[in-house]
């Protein structure tokens, strides 16, 4: 079976859909799953009981949007578990030297969903019995290079947790040593180690954190004769977001997690699929945060036309603008 095959068949797992995966039958699972998650943040969150007085639950895409700023304003009011739930909080300071911290904040379920993902979406890249150096935050537990580290375990992959690329010297002494088969950075720094150790042959490279422009991609392509993929997500998405397959033909979205939208940046008005805008995110199984209709920042469109690897899945183009 291949990847794809694979990853969509946990989509259809996780969205119960029995037979095979349609976007109408992922569509009826976002949308119930939606109302669900909004009566659960009423009943549990006083930022949002306040927030959709008087609207329907029922249309949960009348409900309004939110941003970062309601975010920090909010503080704990958006959280709905009591603090002994929460495995994970992460802090991100905002602009201005006197701004509050936003917070997002992770239950043990909110981190093994993360946790599944990466095992699924990083099968498009690696196989089981090869080695992944991972050049992410990897000393913080339940931090990112973490997360996906215990995800490669699941398909008897080899984590290998190196850290942020701070040191381009040491990094290629390590990947000289280990020889990984994929490698997982920030988009300049994998740049950095590929001019400075040309050398190194790693099979794939995935890159994340940032945006990847065609320029780096190719660059890097062309040092290492490697397949580079990118992966889209944030704090907000749960770290994990979206990742590419080898048709290269967009971002296959975690949809039994995410509903994403695109809007205006202007009017915030909702965007036929296909057209540009800022993604606006909605987690579905969020225990400890949930965040509905929120807005990102970022720029991209929905693509709806099938993949070339065959998923029907609508999938996330190229993301532009900021990264949080």
């Amino acid at each position: 079976m291949t990847a794809t095959a694979l990853f969509d068949q946990w989509i259809g797992r996780h969205c119960q859909i029995d037979g095979p995966i349609t976007q109408q039958a992922v569509d009826a699972y976002q949308l119930e799953a939606l109302r669900r998650q909004a009566s659960y943040v009423v009943e549990h969150s006083r930022f949002y009981r306040q927030l959709y007085a008087g609207y329907d639950l029922d249309d949960p895409l009348s409900l309004p949007l939110i941003s970062s700023e309601d975010i920090v304003a909010a503080g704990t009011s958006v959280v709905c578990l009591s603090q002994s739930r929460i495995k994970r909080i992460v802090t991100m300071m905002t602009s201005g030297s006197t701004a509050a911290p936003k917070r997002i904040y992770f239950s043990e379920a909110d981190l093994e969903l993360t946790i599944d993902f990466f095992a699924n979406g990083m099968l498009f890249m690696t196989a089981p019995g090869e080695r992944v150096m991972i050049c992410m935050d990897g000393q913080t537990p339940d931090g990112l290079g973490d997360l996906l580290a215990r995800g490669l375990r699941r398909d008897h992959i080899e984590p290998l947790v190196y850290g942020y690329l701070r040191d381009i010297k040491d990094a290629a002494v390590y990947a000289a040593e280990h020889q990984p088969h994929c490698l997982v950075g920030v988009p300049q720094q994998v740049l950095a180690l590929a001019e400075f150790y040309p050398q190194l042959r790693p099979r794939t490279v995935l890159l994340s954190a940032d945006n990847v422009p065609d320029e780096l991609r190719q660059r890097i392509e062309q040092l290492w004769q490697t397949e580079v993929f990118s992966h889209w997500g944030m704090r907000e998405t749960g770290l994990g977001g979206a990742v590419e397959c080898p048709e290269h033909d967009g971002h296959h979205i975690r949809h039994a997690d995410l509903f994403l939208e695109i809007i205006d940046p202007q009017s915030g008005q909702r965007l036929p699929d296909g057209q540009w805008g800022e993604i606006v995110i909605s987690t579905l199984t969020r225990e400890a945060m949930p965040l509905l209709r929120y807005r990102t920042g970022d720029i991209s469109r929905l693509i709806v036309a099938p993949c070339r690897c065959g998923s029907p899945l609508k999938r996330l183009d190229a993301v532009e603008g900021h990264k949080i």
